[in-house]
């Protein structure tokens, strides 16, 4: 049983998914043509608003209540030693959650290249929670992870998490170049010294992009697709067919 996704909802993602891949031309998930079908599934409206990602991909209209939805659809490889979706179940991957605009959080005399990792980290969670959680009203962080399987592993976020900046220390990954910063955050209980298991965070300056690790949860929705490949004079035809059909309807002359 699902725990997201109803099941109707599941099935509505199934066929609608089908569509997409039925295209010659369509081979891989991307993130704009997901926000639509969550959209769909949901009942929801697509905002379609590509702006580095602070508005909401998606709203729901609970009752009188707008409930915002910020969509992550991340691809991830299938290997000899998780060779299906249900292995990457309790495993963690990081997502590109937000573009943090940290340069509006500078006070005078610092700049992003002279300040300590931490502060600097510090910064880039300050905005996370303030200037995009909470100012943009996120209600439900979305997560969609196409398998190289064909199989789909869906789960969400709710409310979406805000992060303390005392409780993280960061470093800068040597990764930089030129008078840019690539930092790492991990959690306070890391020691500093000795071998650093993976981060939880990781920001860079040059496209502000702020990476957090999630942990695929145990009970994340999995499901898979029927492919149904057409070629484009396939397509065509019922397109075409479809097009007499509705033109015959509204008293419209054929298309020649």
């Amino acid at each position: 049983m699902s725990k997201y996704l109803t099941d109707a909802q599941i099935l509505k993602a199934q066929h609608e998914l089908t569509i997409l891949f039925a295209l010659p031309f369509a081979t891989e998930l991307f993130g704009t043509a997901w926000e639509q079908i969550l959209a769909e599934v949901k009942g929801g409206v697509w905002t379609g608003k590509r702006d580095n990602r602070p508005n909401p991909d998606l709203y729901v209209m609970i009752g009188e209540k707008r409930v915002n939805y910020s969509v992550k659809c991340e691809r991830i490889r299938a290997t000899r030693i998780r060779p299906s979706a249900k292995d990457f179940l309790g495993e963690t991957m990081d997502f590109i959650v937000a573009r943090p605009k940290v340069d509006e959080l500078l006070t005078t005399g610092n700049t992003i290249v002279n300040m300590d990792a931490t502060a600097l980290g510090s910064l880039v969670l300050k905005y996370y929670n303030e200037q995009i959680v909470r100012r943009y009203e996120w209600n439900v962080l979305s997560f969609m992870v196409p398998v190289s399987t064909g199989e789909f592993i869906y789960w969400e976020e709710s409310p979406p998490r805000e992060y303390d900046p005392s409780e993280y220390w960061w470093k800068d990954t040597g990764k930089a170049t030129g008078s840019n910063r690539n930092i790492a955050g991990y959690p306070i209980s890391v020691a500093r010294e000795g071998p650093l298991p993976a981060s939880m965070f990781r920001w860079t300056s040059g496209g502000k992009q702020f990476y957090i690790v999630y942990r695929i949860p145990e009970s994340a929705d999995i499901f898979s697709v029927e492919r149904v490949t057409l070629t484009s004079d396939e397509l065509w035809s019922a397109i075409e067919a479809k097009l007499h059909q509705k033109k015959a309807k509204q008293g419209l002359p054929k298309a020649t």
